[in-house]
């Protein structure tokens, strides 16, 4: 049983500046806020990394960045997950390198891959890793590969797996999942569903708006611990209104601009094509911010 690896972990934001080109100040600070907020650890690299629109040497620059300034002090995973093996796997020799705790990969995405193809694909990665444990990432509604529960019962025993991001609504498979595998580090993805994916059977978390409000996550643990489900249901609610804004906004432009009111991050774009938010919804972003803010105090 690995419990390093369990608990609340932000998936990192990646910032740029103006030039569209990274922003290693903003991503330092970021990092150091992420400290400050009490997490168990940090996702880097992934979906809300923006990782695939950036190159593999400017992906291999951001987890050299995070882990000098964190390392010793959190959980670190890198995400190393590209469509080519090849890539993944030079990223996962660069994550041993900095010292990372684990890598994760996405399943394999765009062109139809077989099932042992995905395998092969992981198995390689895990020999590439230098004895870090892997982290299955499973997003079916971004990656387009729909994962049996059967499969996903394979993946998660490769030897060198030992936990499953499973970002999907479908919370009878996480119990089956759990069910099935009591050793497993099981994360739940979607934060939205966050205290029912615990009580569905998940060690923690890994999610997007942690970066900004990661103490209500933290809460909605030691609710759950304390069995105070109306705590937990009302740490939820509170969570999901801030994620209903997100939603309207564009959830990782939304994040930078909370970000950037709490002079966290200096600019606050994603890469093109993502556009930025829309300058109506300012005024909302900028009261969240303070609110969070003061709540954080």
């Amino acid at each position: 049983m690995n419990t390093t690896l369990r608990g609340v972990m932000p998936a990192l934001l990646t910032p740029f500046d103006k030039q569209q080109k990274l922003d290693k100040e903003s991503l330092r600070r970021l990092v150091r806020f992420n400290i400050q907020q009490g997490m168990d650890g940090l996702y880097v690299g992934g979906s809300t990394g923006e990782a695939f629109v950036q190159s593999g040497a400017e992906r291999e620059e951001v987890l050299e960045i995070v882990a000098e300034e964190a390392k010793g002090k959190l959980t670190l995973i890198a995400h190393v997950g590209t469509v080519s093996t090849h890539e993944s796997q030079q990223l996962a020799e660069a994550a041993s390198r900095y010292g990372y705790d684990a890598v994760s990969a996405v399943t394999p995405f765009y062109y139809p891959f077989s099932f042992e193809e995905h395998c092969d694909h992981y198995r390689a990665i895990i020999d590439s890793a230098d004895g870090l444990p892997m982290v299955v990432y499973n997003i079916p509604a971004l990656s387009g590969v729909k994962l049996t529960l059967d499969q996903i019962n394979t993946l998660v025993t490769l030897p060198g797996v030992a936990a499953l991001k499973q970002t999907s609504g479908d919370l009878f498979q996480m119990e089956q999942i759990r069910r099935a595998h009591p050793d497993l580090v099981l994360y739940n993805g979607y934060d939205e569903i966050f205290a029912s994916g615990l009580l569905a059977g998940a060690d923690g978390g890994i999610g997007s708006t942690y970066n900004i409000m990661g103490w209500r996550y933290q809460g909605i643990v030691s609710a759950l611990k304390a069995g105070d489900i109306a705590r937990a249901q009302a740490l939820q609610s509170e969570c999901n209104r801030v994620i209903d804004l997100l939603i309207k906004v564009g959830v990782f432009r939304g994040l930078k601009t909370v970000l950037h009111y709490m002079d966290v991050v200096a600019v606050p774009l994603c890469r093109k094509p993502f556009a930025p938010v829309d300058e109506k919804y300012l005024p909302e972003l900028k009261a969240l911010a303070q609110q969070l803010q003061q709540e954080q105090r």
